[in-house]
């Protein structure tokens, strides 16, 4: 049997009920920042560039990507907002601006505060290394506005484009965006991985999640599989394939709390989602109009009780869920008109979050499970299978965060690899003709991407202006999309409590309006070291505790907020995995200078790592290119590799003792290492599950769980777990956002990241005709291109 830490199912049934598919949910509550979107579907256009590129004095504005490069090699990406504030100063260089002339070009029609323009000039400033009292770029007006002082020229005018994204904070819709191409389009059949840069967005904290936080399980997607392909709604139109993607984007619910799983009907006229009812303690299955008609509620769920993962029959007339009640796990069918669900199997083994590969099909007609037969390897990871519209072919998710699309025959076979992200892939689906696939890729920012399988190719899709697209789901007949709309905020906090405490002490600290995160501290327990996007972009920040104004980001350096920063055990020196151009790379920051070094690790990506005791020993869990982690101990400065690990998922380094602890993505529990990585023995078989794998620290050579527990958001107990040792529950009422808490042994303060808004609503898109692919293959004959040796 393979050891895997999810399953994900694919479920058959008789007659016209069709084929299933899985996808992935977030077991923890995650924060949401409330979304403003405007609910028309006319508006103005945003200001256009003249060109691609822009100088100003001596930096170089890319106008498609937004990011303002320095002669000194620094750069920024601007948000959509100070990008549109840039190009009206340039267009009266020289001349004074007006505030009100300002809020008018780029904010239309809305009633912005003051701030949203002081907040989009500073970001300027920022970005150009400008001095407010000495400026060389921008001029501050006092009562009159802002003046645009340096030299500007427009380079290669001849690629000019148009920018244009959906409404946000009250600003009135437009109608699509300039796709980056030949940048960012790059092949992925094969060689090298593809460099895709999101859209800007907010940072939000399961952005942070290394893996989806939650086990996906059984799941029905109810589409044809041994019929001919289904034609869409509206016959694909003619376009280049290298042609800018334009896409209208709209809201379809504005609910207060969690509107997700949103799946559209096989015509795209209904959409049904998962929501919790007021005062009900579990959610429920909503049906709603694309028109945005109210919400109706379809399903009644048992006290304690969650209905999820709602998937239509290939004709529209039933929607088949999976409902959870404590440990029992349940496939259920309902009528879209109504009436009662009825149960038509088990969860595999019965149970929400089991931990069995190969992906299983279901015989709905004998309630039997039957594991695909195909190539899969020990450690790998498979989940969200998704036939083509067709059901010849099916592609899945392999891996967790380091994860990449195959596609194989359906009844099985050899898999072959369709793309070389080696990333965090939020959902994804086929377009209706079979030829490419949406998905949501987060790296430090999230966007959807579409994947051609024609020739391998990437384009991005417009972004979102407010909040990140993700979980996409293409209507099986219609040219038309769903996606979870996503804002967050969280803030950082700290307990001290001892065990069997009922009310431990709780602080906030470094209080803002933005998302903070991944929360590390230092050995003397003085300093913290965080990501946060307060700034509107993401940084590492660092800052002495009850000191505020002590707070600091480290500039030159993208982080990857997946794992928190590790200290050196002088608190010198932090490790962080960080964004470059040529892919992931490990960075030592002095925590005294803000100086970065980059670090050569010489085996694979980094995707994080620790000190092993000294400065000279580092621990770095590597991924090869096959998006499995291998633990690997270097001595420095030659980078010898004294000793490794297979299948590991984070580790952490005891300092009293020089034990490494780790856990795995595929297996529940814990594991110790000696210092040389020789002699592994297992520390727990209960805490922590794979969905919580970096819910853990360390104290004095105990592990402590810090997932959610019975009736406890987060918990705060040690493993193993045993009756006499207890625990204590830190917060009721919100999860921690994963990551690995920050523990001050000298101060006995916990440090985690809150979530402390969450708002989640239902996005959709009419899939425009520059998505569809010309030619547009069969999906057979896009199949067949894709999946050539």
């Amino acid at each position: 049997m393979q050891s895997c830490g999810w399953i994900a199912v694919a479920s058959r049934v008789l007659h016209d009920i069709g084929i299933a598919n899985a996808r992935e949910s977030i077991d923890e509550p995650r924060s949401r920042r409330t979304m403003a979107c405007a609910r028309t579907s006319v508006g103005a256009a945003m200001i256009a560039p003249r060109a691609g590129r822009l100088r100003v004095r001596d930096c170089e504005v890319d106008a498609m990507r937004r990011e303002v490069v320095r002669a000194d090699g620094g750069s920024l990406r601007l948000t959509i907002k100070a990008m549109q504030v840039l190009l009206v100063l340039v267009e009266q260089r020289g001349a004074v601006v007006s505030r009100e002339a300002l809020f008018e070009r780029v904010w239309p029609d809305t009633m912005p505060t003051d701030d949203v323009l002081t907040q989009a000039v500073t970001q300027l400033r920022k970005a150009f290394a400008d001095d407010r009292d000495a400026p060389r770029y921008i001029e501050t007006i006092s009562k009159g506005g802002y003046r645009l002082l340096a030299e500007v020229e427009w380079l290669d005018a001849g690629d000019a484009g148009v920018v244009m994204v959906d409404a946000a904070d009250g600003a009135p819709p437009v109608r699509g965006a300039v796709a980056d191409t030949a940048a960012e389009a790059v092949p992925t059949g094969g060689g090298a991985a593809p460099v895709v840069r999101a859209p800007a967005a907010r940072l939000w904290p399961w952005l942070a999640l290394g893996v989806p936080a939650v086990l996906l399980a059984a799941l029905l997607v109810l589409r044809p599989w041994a019929t001919p392909a289904a034609a869409p709604g509206r016959a694909p139109a003619s376009a280049d394939a290298a042609a800018p993607i334009a896409l209208t984007y709209r809201a379809l619910t504005s609910l207060p709390g969690q509107e997700r799983q949103p799946v559209l009907s096989p015509d795209g006229t209904m959409v049904a989602f998962t929501g919790r009812q007021r005062g009900d303690s579990g959610n429920a299955i909503l049906l709603q109009g694309t028109t945005q008609v109210s919400a109706r509620v379809l399903t009644a769920p048992p006290p304690e009780g969650d209905d999820q993962m709602p998937v239509w029959s290939r004709d529209g007339t039933r929607i088949a869920f999976v409902r959870v009640a404590g440990a029992r796990c349940e496939l259920m069918v309902i009528a879209v008109s109504g009436g009662e669900a009825r149960k038509v199997g088990d969860c595999f083994r019965s149970d929400y979050s089991p931990f069995d590969c190969p992906l299983r099909m279901l015989d709905l007609a004998s309630g039997q499970w039957r594991a695909l037969d195909y190539g899969i390897a020990n450690d790998d990871t498979d989940l969200i299978p998704r036939y083509s519209p067709d059901g010849r072919w099916l592609a899945f998710r392999r891996n967790t965060s380091l994860a990449d699309l195959w596609m194989m025959p359906a009844e099985g076979g050899k898999p072959r690899r369709l793309t070389t992200l080696r990333g965090d892939i939020r959902g994804w689906d086929w377009l209706p003709d079979g030829s490419g696939i949406v998905f949501s890729h987060v790296t430090t920012e999230a966007s959807l991407y579409l994947y051609s399988l024609a020739d391998g190719s990437i384009r991005p899709l417009p972004p979102l202006s407010s909040g990140n697209a993700v979980y996409p789901d293409i209507a099986l007949k219609d040219w038309s999309m769903v996606f979870e709309i996503d804002q967050s905020r969280s803030g950082l906090f700290r307990f001290r409590s001892g065990e069997g405490a009922t009310r431990p002490l709780r602080e906030p600290v470094f209080p803002s309006s933005g998302v903070d995160l991944l929360p590390a501290i230092s050995p003397d327990g003085t300093t913290l070291a965080f990501f946060s996007d307060r700034t509107m972009s993401v940084q590492l920040w660092l800052g002495e505790v009850g000191q505020p104004e002590t707070l600091r980001a480290v500039e030159g350096l993208t982080p990857v907020p997946r794992h928190p920063a590790a200290w050196s055990g002088d608190g010198h020196t932090l490790l962080v995995v960080g964004k470059t151009p040529a892919g992931d790379r490990l960075f030592e920051v002095d925590a005294s200078s803000g100086t970065v070094r980059a670090l050569a690790v010489p085996d694979g990506s980094p995707a994080f790592a620790v000190y092993a005791g000294r400065r000279d020993r580092l621990l770095v869990g590597v991924d090869s290119g096959q998006g499995r982690l291998r633990l690997v101990l270097y001595a420095l400065p030659d980078w010898r590799a004294l000793g490794t690990l297979d299948d590991v998922a984070i580790a952490r380094h005891d300092p009293a003792s020089g034990h490494v602890y780790f856990t795995r993505p595929s297996r529940v529990g814990i594991w110790r290492a000696d210092a040389m990585l020789r002699q592994v023995e297992e520390v727990s078989d209960r805490q922590p599950s794979p969905q919580h794998y970096r819910q853990w620290g360390l104290v004095d050579g105990t592990p402590y769980y810090s997932g959610p527990g019975a009736d406890c958001g987060t918990m705060w107990r040690p493993l193993p777990e045993r009756e006499e040792r207890g625990g204590v529950c830190l917060s009721r009422e919100g999860v921690a956002i994963a990551g690995s808490p920050g523990v001050d042994r000298a101060g006995g303060w916990i440090y985690f990241a809150l979530p402390l808004n969450e708002n989640i609503d239902v996005g959709w898109a009419a899939l425009s005709p520059a998505i569809r692919m010309k030619p547009s293959p069969t999906t057979a004959d896009a199949a067949r291109t894709a999946a050539r040796p």
